[in-house]
C-alpha cells in the first residue's frame, strides 16, 4: 500500500492510479499448481474430485482478494481489475460455477464509493470472450477484451451494459511502428463511435517490449481516438 500512495502523489493527477488482483481461481491455480502449466491436471483433479475443497478455497481467495483491494481504494486507487488469466481454460458450466461465481462475490465486497466518486471496476478473462454475456451481469462497470475477441461483435453483445477495454495483441508491440498505427487504428474501427472504450492490450505487455513501441501505440490511440469520440 505504500507503493500505492507513493504512485498516487507522484502522478500528482496526470492519469488514473489503477489497481489490480489476480482473480480468485487464477490464483488458485498457481497455488494448486505450483507456478504455470500446459494442462492444469492438478487443479481440475481437485476441482473435479473435491468440488467442496475448491468451493472452500475460491472462497476464502475472494475474501482475500476483496480485501486487498479495498485497502488498495483506501490507499489511493482510482480504478481497479481483477485478472482472470485462466478462466478461458474452463468449461462453461465451470467458468461459472469456479471462476465467475468467485469475481462476483469479490465486486460485490468492495467499497466503490470514496468521496461521493465511485471506483470502476473492470473484470478480464483471457479467453472468456464466449461468455460476456454472463460477465456483463456481474457488476463489473468495463470487461477485459483478450486479443482473440472480436470488439466489435462484443459490443454488439453487451450493448450499453458495460464499457469494453481492449485489446491489441501484445505480440504486435514487436512490429514495426507503422503496423502498430495500423493496428490501432483497426481496433478504434471496429469499436466504432461513442463512450465505452477503454484502449488497452489484450493481455499483460511482456517485459523485453521496446517502450518506443508502446509509445508508438499511445500516441497512435491519442491521434486517431477523437473522431470516434465527437458529437
Amino acid at each position: 500500500m505504500d507503493a500505492v500512495r507513493l504512485i498516487r502523489k507522484n502522478l500528482n493527477g496526470s492519469v488514473p492510479l489503477i489497481g489490480f488482483s489476480g482473480s480468485p481461481w487464477t490464483l488458485a491455480t498457481y497455488m494448486i499448481e505450483g507456478g504455470s502449466s500446459k494442462n492444469f491436471a492438478k487443479i481440475k483433479s481437485m476441482m473435479y474430485n473435491q468440488p467442496a475443497l475448491m468451493h472452500q478455497l475460491l472462497d476464502k481467495l475472494a475474501q482475500a482478494v476483496a480485501a486487498y483491494l479495498n485497502a488498495q481504494i483506501a490507499a489511493g486507487a482510482q480504478a481497479l481489475m481483477l485478472f482472470d488469466t485462466w478462466g478461458g481454460m474452463l468449461s462453461g458450466s465451470d467458468y461459472r460455477e469456479f471462476s465467475l461465481h468467485y469475481a462476483k462475490q469479490v465486486r460485490a465486497s468492495l467499497n466503490v464509493e470514496v468521496d461521493g466518486q465511485k471506483i470502476p471496476t473492470i473484470l478480464f478473462t483471457k479467453g472468456g470472450g464466449m461468455w460476456l454475456d454472463d460477465m456483463a451481469t456481474t457488476g463489473y462497470d468495463a470487461l477485459g477484451l483478450d486479443w482473440q475477441t472480436d470488439i466489435q461483435n462484443a459490443r454488439v453483445q453487451v450493448g450499453e451494459k458495460v464499457a469494453l477495454q481492449g485489446n491489441l495483441d501484445p505480440m504486435a508491440l514487436y512490429a514495426k511502428p507503422e503496423v502498430i498505427i495500423e493496428k490501432v487504428k483497426n481496433i478504434l474501427q471496429k469499436y466504432g463511435k461513442g463512450s465505452g472504450h477503454v484502449f488497452n492490450l489484450g493481455h499483460g505487455i511482456l517485459p523485453d517490449i521496446n517502450p518506443e513501441n508502446v509509445k508508438t501505440m499511445v500516441d497512435a490511440v491519442h491521434e486517431y481516438s477523437c473522431i470516434y469520440h465527437q458529437d
